[in-house]
């Protein structure tokens, strides 16, 4: 799917015709209210990658002792496993800007967690595919509402935002402690 898709299906949902017949025509670089959409899809974009559905990425690197996070294709999160060439776990200690891999030298296997990167108006959405149009356009309907400042309009579309993820299962799950009973 296309950020200008989810940001049509955005203004459509919020009743802005206006917003869909310029998201339709620009061909450019959106300016005015459509740069404010498109930054507001940034937003929501991040905020499902970072807190309800991590964006996975495995990555083959060459290292020497020392894996620098510059080296990777997108800024690490959470590094998952480290595997070395042969598919046997390396252990790695996490340093503020690189992996120190325990074992040395060789070709090794990282899957780490990743924030997406910032999108223009004609690039393709970084979500998997659980992750409807349809609820990247209610949290984008939110954000734009909160920048607006119409809060009445933002809470509801809020509330719509969360029951989608709800409905996607990526919500998660609150923790619970049992009361205690005394016998």
């Amino acid at each position: 799917m296309k950020v200008r898709n989810v940001i049509s299906l955005a203004a459509a949902s919020m009743g802005r015709e206006d917003l869909v017949a310029m998201a339709e025509n620009c061909a450019a670089e959106p300016a005015g209210e459509l740069a404010s959409l498109l930054r507001c899809y940034n937003l929501v974009e991040n905020e499902v990658a970072l807190d309800y559905f991590p964006l996975k990425r495995r990555e083959r690197f060459s290292v020497c002792g020392v894996l620098p996070f510059s080296e990777f294709s997108s800024a690490p999160v959470e590094i998952l496993e480290v595997k070395r060439e042969d598919g046997g776990p390396l252990s790695y200690d996490l340093r503020p800007d690189a992996l120190a891999i325990a074992g040395g030298t060789g070709e090794i296997s990282v899957l780490y967690t990743y924030v997406p990167k910032e999108k223009e108006w004609g690039d393709d959405a970084e979500t998997a595919a659980q992750i409807s149009a349809r609820l990247l356009a209610f949290g984008v309907c939110c954000e734009f509402c909160l920048t607006g400042g119409e809060y009445g309009e933002a809470a509801m579309w809020e509330q719509k935002y969360r029951e989608a993820l709800r409905a996607a299962n990526v919500t998660r799950k609150k923790l619970a402690v049992r009361s205690r009973r005394w016998a």
